[in-house]
């Protein structure tokens, strides 16, 4: 047998060097269908670091749609810094949201791969994500925040600590971009395909 990942479309999901303000700004793609999700623990990270000072200098953004929509982001209404969007969307319109944040928060209790992160990761943001199932083997330290499972306030120090290291987040940056080039572009996946297929 064979194991090949699946594919990301790094020309649609482009690398483009962010700024050192992107940081301040987080992004949420995930759907509310079920608990695996732990869209419950985006909201907690949101609500913890809503006691910290720099709480209002980010700007969060989070999109998607489910039967767990309304009560999972109902204790986020009150805050003026974060965009709550339920639907979803075509790829060319995330590609293009990527283009405007520079962390991806994307919790979650089990993934096989995360395509949704590694698109992200494509387009340079840094994702924040738990430590649990595959994830190990797509992210570790040196491109991502990995919290324990469960941990959402290991996800809130995470934004801290990008918050407040603006250097380490642009090298963090451009290697989960480089990360997702190695493991999970056309040549790593559809490419290994054909030959499979050809063999």
């Amino acid at each position: 047998y064979s194991i090949i990942h699946n594919f990301v479309d790094t020309d649609l999901f482009d690398y483009q060097p962010k700024s050192s303000d992107d940081r301040k700004r987080i992004l949420g793609i995930r759907p509310f269908a079920n608990r695996k999700y732990a869209n419950d623990l985006t909201a907690k990270a949101i609500i913890e670091l809503s006691t910290r000072p720099f709480f209002k200098e980010l700007e969060f953004r989070i999109i998607g749609d489910g039967r767990l929509f309304e009560e999972t982001v109902a204790p986020l209404r009150s805050f003026d810094n974060v965009i709550l969007e339920k639907r979803f969307l075509p790829q060319d319109e995330i590609a293009r949201l990527h283009k405007d944040y520079g962390l991806f928060l994307t919790p979650t209790r089990m993934d096989a791969q995360g395509v949704s992160r590694d698109e992200a990761m494509s387009s340079g943001l840094v994702p924040l994500t738990n430590e649990v199932a595959a994830i190990p083997e797509f992210v570790d330290e040196t491109c991502a925040i990995l919290a324990q499972a469960e941990d959402y306030l290991a996800l809130a120090n995470g934004i801290e600590f990008l918050y407040k290291n603006p250097d380490e987040f642009l090298r963090m940056s451009q290697a989960a971009a480089e990360r997702v080039r190695k493991q999970t572009s056309f040549v790593h996946t559809i490419a290994k395909e054909i030959e499979l297929i050809k063999g």
